[in-house]
């Protein structure tokens, strides 16, 4: 049986990442997809994590119909790319790169070049990255 296409919002432990779940919603709405929240803590953090914060993304995610999950790792993208590949996620939610960047949406792009990413931005613009036409046309066969 085939899996129903999703979209993975990518969140940090910021209350401000709601208006990720928000966008991720919207596009779950349009296509028709489930909708799954990954939020990847530092190792280092695990007690120091802001629960409060974690809580209040985790209901958010709970009231637009999704599930939150939480691993602590130092290497977000390399977790993320792995949650990608294992839920089949078919689209990517995540927020604008800060100055400077961590390098996490470069990495994720390297690591599953064939999965469009949306990044939203604080005002909530969304900037779009979106597989080469190549890589497209290699998933339709």
């Amino acid at each position: 049986m085939k899996k129903k296409a999703s979209i993975l919002v990518c969140v940090t432990g910021q209350r401000d990442c709601d208006r990720l779940i928000q966008v991720g919603k919207q596009l779950a709405l349009e296509r028709q997809a489930e909708l799954q929240v990954l939020c990847v803590q530092p190792a280092s953090a695990g007690y120091d994590a802001d629960c409060e914060e974690l809580e209040y993304l985790r209901q958010t995610a709970r009231d637009a119909g999704a599930d939150m999950t939480v691993y602590f790792d130092d290497s977000p993208a390399l977790i993320a790319a792995g949650f990608l590949k294992q839920t089949g996620a078919t689209h990517l939610v995540t927020g604008m790169a800060g100055t400077p960047s961590n390098g996490f949406i470069e990495r994720i792009h390297r690591l599953a070049p064939q999965v469009p990413i949306s990044m939203v931005a604080k005002d909530r613009t969304i900037y779009n990255i979106y597989p080469p036409l190549k890589a497209k046309a290699a998933a339709g066969k």
